[in-house]
């Protein structure tokens, strides 16, 4: 009767919604149907959302020769969970990682993950790395994640990979 499944799934949950005034042979009324299916299942918050890299910036800086600040951005309404945060070296030349700190986050009763320290806000964290090497060229290894406040909806875990040199 119909050419493409899809269009007999779309008029067959639109006649269960009472979505179609007229009889099957209508098919001009398809892409209003559509429409009104689209709106069905979709939410007005899922339009909120910004792209992974919106939502959570990465800028990096030196403060001295050896300590990189890592500043992690969440966007207005997204928050990031602190024990998610992770650093790391590739084609490290001998520069290592030596210590990484990370202010205190704020406690949140998380929908999904219960009690969590988080970040609404800016984050700087610092890196002390050390080289062993005359080669300043590095690899770092970003990994985070974080949250939309509003919709509870959680981005998976976000890897950012940036080459750095040491000043």
């Amino acid at each position: 009767m119909f050419e493409r499944p899809f269009m007999q799934f779309t008029i067959m949950v639109a006649m269960s919604f009472g979505m179609l005034e007229t009889g099957l042979a209508q098919q001009t009324s398809a892409p209003a149907i559509q429409q009104k299916l689209s709106a069905l299942f979709s939410s007005r918050d899922e339009a909120e959302l910004l792209e992974p890299e919106q939502a959570f910036r990465l800028k990096t800086t030196f403060k001295g020769s050896a300590t990189l600040i890592a500043e992690l951005l969440p966007a207005e309404g997204y928050y990031l969970y602190k024990d998610r945060i992770r650093f790391a070296i590739s084609d490290a030349n001998g520069v290592v990682i030596k210590t990484v700190r990370l202010p205190v986050g704020e406690i949140k009763h998380d929908r999904t993950f219960g009690k969590m320290e988080v970040y609404k806000r800016p984050v700087p964290v610092e890196i002390d790395l050390a080289s062993t090497s005359k080669i300043k060229k590095f690899t770092l290894i970003a990994s985070y994640q974080g949250c939309h406040e509003k919709t509870g909806v959680c981005y998976p875990p976000i890897n950012k990979t940036l080459n750095l040199a040491l000043p």
